[in-house]
């Protein structure tokens, strides 16, 4: 794996951050590590949705990128300003919680670097949240799969290739859903079934009813993507 790995010139590592603080430094630190043994580069991108903790103090103690947004916008806007600034490397988009664990990364990049596919999903394995959110997370990704075809278990945390990642930047989307416009664009998408961890500390930003907006919202990112530019993965193949 290492030898493949070393193909990557650097890997962007994009991290959404809001009220992050204890799990920051760790997460910095697992990331260098489990990257260092497989001999990969990164460069980290995290973005501070304007966090009312203390998050962007440990920020300024990392050797990151740190891009700050001016109000809290949510965490596929985030994203999507990390993306913004990503060049012709390989990226990562994780979460900061530490759920996301950092040593799958070598294994989410090797897979992607084979050619194989233009995206590699961690699917989501284990119980890492409650019954409801689980329920409601399954119907949401029910109704999705009817949109775009996504791996069972696809989220927030992938490898995707420059290639993709450049569609993303171009998309004039007034809303943007990372894992839906990926399965838009994407001509093959694989999925490695990963533990998720249990949240280290705090509790999820979004209530219910946010859950219940937000699914709407990345719903409506699907259909505007698909019938406002026709057969986006047709333009894939022409980029």
């Amino acid at each position: 794996m290492h030898g493949v790995l070393m193909a990557f010139d650097q890997v962007d590592i994009v991290v959404p951050v809001y009220r992050n603080r204890d799990t920051l430094r760790d997460l910095y630190e697992e990331v260098l590590a489990a990257t260092k043994i497989a001999g990969i580069k990164v460069r980290f991108i995290f973005v501070d949705d304007a966090c009312p903790d203390r998050s962007t103090e440990c920020l300024a103690e990392l050797d990151v990128t740190v891009l700050h947004q001016p109000a809290n916008t949510g965490q596929q806007a985030a994203i999507r300003r990390g993306l913004m600034i990503c060049g012709d490397n390989p990226v990562i988009v994780m979460d900061a919680d530490l759920q996301d664990p950092p040593e799958a990364i070598p294994l989410l990049l090797s897979t992607l670097h084979s050619g194989r596919c233009d995206a590699v999903f961690a699917a989501r394995q284990g119980r890492y949240q409650s019954w409801y959110r689980s329920l409601t997370a399954t119907a949401f990704r029910a109704v999705v799969q009817l949109l775009v075809s996504l791996p069972a278990g696809a989220g927030g945390y992938v490898a995707i290739n420059a290639k993709i990642v450049r569609c993303l930047q171009k998309t004039n989307n007034p809303r943007f859903y990372l894992a839906g416009l990926v399965g838009c664009y994407a001509q093959n998408i694989e999925a490695i079934p990963i533990e998720r961890r249990l949240r280290q500390s705090g509790q999820s930003a979004y209530s219910g009813a946010m859950r219940w907006r937000t699914g709407i919202s990345n719903i409506k990112c699907i259909l505007y993507e698909r019938t406002r530019h026709g057969d986006v993965k047709r333009q894939t193949r022409s980029t």
